[in-house]
């Protein structure tokens, strides 16, 4: 799924509203620039991920959704900082939280500093969960790097889609590194839920059903106890 379907399968009809601004300047390597035209030629988004405002089955929430068509998903430094905006923005709007991370990690291209953004996105996280405000995560096909080691698996609840391919090192570089294979189940999704690392696996068409129920919980507010009434006081004695 694109971002953008995952987004209209989640939200009310209408109501979603992108909080999207305008990037920085471009790179000034020509050869990540035009990789960078390529990506918004062929998603219609200008970075790796959108976000927003909307209601998912009555309930307001924000949305942060990754776009795996955009170079990989990959998180640069614009990317994060849209990122952090909008965790920062759920905050000041007392608004639930939910992250729909699909990634390769973060850009290559953008080396070191790329990977420091996980910090100011997960320091944002901290923040937003410190306010007493649902931050709900749903893992996609694949996770992987700075993405799932930082915001991707801090959600009060944890979920993933079926067969999904969570962690932190590709199989590739496993192998480079260890000089064997990977051993197949070890980084997906049914793998993590069975070692309690995740809360539940979820298919796509029931994520929302999900999401309202756990937003009906997460964001209840505990009633008072009712005053006893004249009824069950007790009878006074006769004089």
């Amino acid at each position: 799924m694109t971002a953008r379907q995952l987004i209209d399968l989640l939200a009310d009809p209408g109501s979603f509203t992108c909080w999207d601004e305008p990037l920085g300047p471009p790179p000034a390597d020509p050869g990540y620039r035009a990789a960078l035209e390529r990506a918004r030629e062929r998603t219609g988004l200008d970075e790796a991920v959108t976000t927003g405002r909307a209601l998912l089955a009555g309930h307001p929430v924000a949305l942060v959704a990754s776009e795996f068509g955009f170079l990989g998903g990959s998180i640069g430094v614009a990317t994060a900082e849209r990122i952090t905006r909008a965790v920062e923005r759920a905050t000041a709007e007392r608004l639930p939280l939910v992250a729909l991370p699909v990634s390769g990690g973060t850009r290559m291209q953008e080396g070191a500093a790329a990977f420091l953004c996980m910090v100011r996105i997960t320091a944002a996280v901290h923040a937003h969960r410190a306010a007493g405000l649902p931050y709900l995560t749903y893992l996609r096909n694949p996770t992987m790097g700075g993405v799932f080691a930082s915001w991707g698996t801090l959600g009060h609840l944890v979920l993933a889609e079926p067969g999904a391919r969570l962690g932190f090192l590709g199989p590739r570089v496993y192998e480079e590194l260890r000089g064997e294979p990977l051993p197949p189940d070890v980084q997906r999704s049914e793998t993590l839920l069975g070692r309690g690392l995740l809360d539940a696996v979820v298919p796509p068409e029931r994520l929302r059903e999900v999401l309202r129920g756990a937003l009906a919980v997460l964001t209840a507010r505990p009633t008072a106890p009712a005053a006893p009434s004249a009824a069950a006081e007790p009878a006074a004695e006769p004089a």
